[in-house]
């Protein structure tokens, strides 16, 4: 139990940087809103990217050569991050070094999913996967806020460099992990298809869809932001980047906390039946949000209005992420937990670029919900499609 704990810090760690490097990079350079847009999307983009290479890397030279790889290139790029925006660098050389934290995090985000499935078995690998969840999302929310308080009292500059010192800090931890891997040195086929039986493919589009409402969201701190401080709409006595980084943290927190829930129903009550129920929430909660805005009820009060539902939206993640870990080969559960990892990234990437896409167009934040909701709509009729599709395959 003790392994299985150790394994969620790299990734709370991780996650606490990404969403106040999220943060703080959605609040830089005033005006130039396509630019902001392409330097978020750009981590979860490179993320994917080097998932590929950290599924690899953890199933033929083992989870903790990787985990550590990951975590000490994270390092040094926040650190470097740090000196760029003290040398008031723009947005080409801050991308770059967001690229390649990207790149680097994937490599702690699939050796720790892949140890979560060494260290748990079919009766608790939806808990397992809930609390990986909970540390992923956990993170995000107390890494946002934490961004936004940074941004504020430090700036842009300063907000990185205390980040960088928290990653330093846990670094001990890290180096004191244990392997997990059952085998090691194998060869691993190229393709990660080759690792999950084709039953597992009808979650994906659900699980793509969801990371990209990640994105979205991370631009939207931007024009929530924005709408508060032009129209003095403060719900609290704070300044307006962190009030937004409240409302995200609660709803991040929220959703963590159903993941551990939902996990462990999908022990119990089965994996296809948590995540149908997840589906359901989603799209309920995504209506709801949007015709609230559409009746010009401000943005926070909408998203409180909808947080029972965005409560059941939770069930999907850990469901996925079982699933995956259930039907994956042995020897190649690093390869088909990176090929999930490349889905998120892809999935936040898009969702960054859609988000000030749907903004502009728009002319506000109605258009962000209404992204949403179409995206989420393909993705559950997607599911279902694909699901009827395995369904026959496997019956004939």
């Amino acid at each position: 139990m003790r392994s299985l704990t150790a394994t969620y810090l790299p990734v709370l760690i991780a996650r606490i940087g990404s969403g106040a490097g999220a943060a703080v990079i959605s609040f830089l350079f005033p005006g130039q809103e396509l630019a902001v847009g392409a330097v978020l999307a750009v981590y979860p983009l490179m993320e994917a990217l080097g998932s590929f290479a950290a599924g690899r890397a953890a199933d033929r030279l083992g989870r903790r050569p990787a985990m550590l790889l990951g975590y000490f290139g994270r390092l040094a790029a926040m650190a470097l991050m740090y000196l760029a925006l003290l040398w008031g660098q723009g947005p080409l050389l801050v991308g770059a070094l967001n690229a390649i934290t990207g790149f680097v995090t994937a490599f702690i985000l699939v050796s720790s999913l892949a140890m979560v499935t060494d260290l748990t078995e079919f009766n608790n690998r939806g808990l397992g996967m809930g609390a990986f969840e909970f540390s992923n999302l956990g993170g995000y929310a107390i890494g946002y806020l934490l961004g936004a308080a940074l941004y504020q009292a430090l700036g842009g500059a300063g907000a990185m460099g205390a980040l960088a010192g928290l990653t330093a800090a846990a670094a001990p931890a890290v180096v004191l992990m244990a392997e997990t891997a059952p085998v090691k040195g194998v060869e691993i086929p190229l393709n990660p298809f080759k690792g999950l039986p084709p039953r597992t493919w009808p979650a994906l589009p659900l699980w793509f869809a969801l990371t990209t409402f990640i994105g979205l969201a991370i631009y939207s701190g931007r024009a929530i932001a924005n709408a508060i401080s032009s129209s003095g709409a403060h719900l609290l006595p704070l300044g307006s980047h962190l009030q937004v980084g409240l409302l995200f943290a609660g709803a991040l927190i929220l959703v963590g906390l159903g993941a551990v829930v939902f996990g462990r129903l999908s022990d119990r009550w089965g994996r296809e039946k948590t995540l149908e129920l997840g589906v359901g929430g989603v799209l309920a909660a995504l209506v709801v949000i949007t015709a609230l805005l559409a009746a010009n009820v401000s943005p926070l009060k909408a998203v409180a209005a909808a947080s029972p539902l965005v409560f059941l939206a939770s069930a999907i993640a850990p469901s996925v992420l079982a699933i995956v870990g259930d039907r994956a080969l042995v020897s190649m559960r690093g390869t088909a937990m990176g090929l999930y990892s490349v889905v998120l990234g892809v999935g936040m990437a898009i969702g960054s670029l859609v988000g000030p896409a749907a903004f502009l167009a728009s002319g506000g934040i109605l258009g962000l919900a209404l992204a949403a909701l179409a995206i989420f709509s393909v993705a559950a009729a997607l599911y279902f499609v694909l699901k009827a599709f395995a369904a026959k395959a496997e019956h004939n």
